[in-house]
């Protein structure tokens, strides 16, 4: 049996042995009956008691979810950053794919360059010996008589320009491939007239340049180039000469402002040798005339 039951202080007066149902309320559980042994409506031990909740609790478990969000939402953004970052423009190529192919012309035209003497005919009759149906056209073919003779006249050579310019452009129009330019090209705006065409035809422009190891050396072009260019014009000409030109850099060039005195470098187009710049009032032997203009060999 279990302890009997005692009042503790608190209670009221006694009345007859008799506890007020106030006094019984207070009593301790101390004769309690052991755990598990409890009769039918026991009431609950008085240790048991609910956790009073803090008016700060739900504020600081918000402010912990929030940093918590936070910290995801930072590595997340981190995360798409870096996939976004890797992303290109240009199609990604898998390890056996191969580079994408530019743009493919079935014409093509090859602007030779370089001063006289450095190679630009010898390029030209390889280029004619890999292409069997290529056709080669220089200014300075206005200058030869039916007979070969090689004769050059500087009020002439605007002429001589348009004739040559006239004759690519009929070989473009009636598809010949390729069309080789052989003139000295010294400036971007001497090709610009080759280059619209070749667009307007849909060619592709192919700048080339002899790659003889002499091609600057102004000492050895005087000794190689036919047609006598003296050393002061080579000079100059290499002064003058416009290095890494591109298709756009030609097509948006501008010739410049015309002042023509006969001399080789100053607006003369570089199209060919000026055997008179010394003398630019003096035609080249002894003043002969002649005028080639209408005529475009057989090569069409």
């Amino acid at each position: 049996m279990g302890s009997p039951l005692t009042l503790q202080a608190g209670c009221g007066p006694s009345s007859g042995g008799k506890e007020s149902p106030r006094a019984l309320r207070s009593l301790s559980l101390e004769g309690a009956a052991p755990e598990g042994k409890a009769g039918r409506g026991a009431a609950p031990p008085a240790s048991v008691t609910r956790p009073k909740r803090s008016p700060h609790t739900g504020a600081a478990a918000a402010e912990r979810l929030v940093v918590v969000v936070a910290a995801a939402a930072a590595a997340m953004e981190e995360s798409l950053v870096r996939a976004f970052g890797g992303l290109s423009l240009q199609q990604r190529r898998g390890p056996n794919r191969a580079p994408p192919r530019r743009r493919r012309f079935s014409k093509s035209l090859y602007l030779l360059r370089g001063l006289p003497g450095s190679g630009k005919s010898t390029l030209a009759r390889q280029l004619k010996h890999e292409f069997p149906s290529a056709v080669i056209f220089s200014t300075d073919d206005y200058f030869f008589t039916e007979d070969g003779t090689y004769e050059f006249d500087s009020y002439a050579l605007e002429d001589a320009h348009k004739w040559n310019q006239k004759r690519a452009r009929k070989a473009m129009k009636n598809g010949k491939s390729p069309v080789i330019i052989d003139n000295t090209n010294i400036h971007a705006w001497e090709m610009k007239p080759y280059v619209i065409m070749a667009r307007e035809n849909n060619y592709e422009v192919i700048f080339r340049e002899p790659d003889t190891h002499w091609k600057f050396n102004v000492r050895e072009l005087v000794r190689r180039n036919s047609h006598g260019v003296p050393r002061e014009t080579i000079q100059r000409m290499k002064e003058q000469y416009e290095h890494d030109l591109t298709f756009h850099i030609v097509l948006h060039s501008e010739e410049p402002a015309r002042h023509f005195t006969g001399s080789y470098g100053t607006n003369s187009g570089g199209g060919c040798s000026q055997l008179n710049s010394t003398f630019p009032n003096q035609r080249a032997n002894n003043g002969r005339s002649f005028n080639r203009r209408n005529d475009f060999y057989s090569v069409f």
